[in-house]
């Protein structure tokens, strides 16, 4: 139980397992659905039931003990550690859309534009900076419902590196921008492409912006001074998801 609580709480211990937990009965059923290999799962006695086929990765505990460790306000009885798969950045030009989130720390947004991407592409990278937040923290993992097993994640150092490189693989490079300096283009992007998203606050570094073959941005009413990322880039996500002309 003191691995699990660990894993909840650090991205470090996160990355020397290679493993990341999945909290609540949704995640954890959505990702063996999924044919994901769960490793260990602890589950409430009221719940053991429902799980036996995992044989000895099952452990039973108490409600109390369960919600103590997890990072839930209350838990459903159910919490898994699973695999971390991770992919190489070279490998990204095989997906149909690259998230580049830049900066976003907020989890629910990052999981609410891997939701999106899901949702509208059949094959999703992300591509994750030392700036963002864990895509397999907790909080993300759960706003995913158990969906970032479906995700090719590639860490990397340097955003520019990447993007050059994702340039030079016939990646087509858009960057999510203020409305005040681009608009939603009228010919959505063929596929493969990537989309950089910054956060509310601070947006997307200039030198980044410049490095990429266009920009977008979501026309709004002047009374609604921004959107957050995870909106604003659900958005772009569903016009680039359209049918090109």
């Amino acid at each position: 139980m003191a691995h699990l609580r660990e894993l909840i709480r650090s991205r470090i211990q996160r990355r020397s397992t290679g493993t990341y937990v999945l909290e609540g009965r949704r995640s954890v059923d959505q990702a063996m659905d999924l044919a994901v290999e769960i490793e260990l799962l602890f589950v409430t006695e009221d719940r053991a039931k429902s799980y036996q086929a995992l044989g000895d990765r099952l452990r039973i505990v108490t409600e109390k003990r369960l919600t103590q460790i997890s990072s839930l306000t209350s838990s459903d009885g159910v919490v898994g550690i699973a695999p971390m798969v991770m992919t190489a950045a070279d490998e990204l030009p095989s997906q149909d859309c690259i998230l580049v989130p830049v900066g976003v720390q907020d989890p629910g947004n990052l999981g609410t534009l891997l939701r999106s991407a899901l949702a509208f592409y059949q094959r999703v990278g992300l591509v994750v900076g030392p700036a963002t937040v864990d895509p397999f923290s907790p909080k993300v993992v759960r706003a995913t419902t158990g969906l970032i097993s479906l995700v090719a994640v590639s860490e990397v150092e340097d955003y520019r590196s990447c993007l050059e490189a994702l340039g030079g693989a016939g990646v087509t490079r858009l960057a999510l921008v203020p409305q005040s300096l681009g608009s939603l283009p009228v010919d959505p992007p063929a596929t493969p492409f990537a989309l950089l998203v910054g956060s509310e606050a601070h947006g997307i570094d200039g030198d980044l912006v410049s490095g990429c073959d266009g920009v977008i941005s979501i026309p709004q009413k002047s009374q609604v001074e921004s959107l957050n990322a995870g909106v604003a880039g659900s958005i772009a996500l569903f016009h680039c998801a359209q049918p090109r002309s």
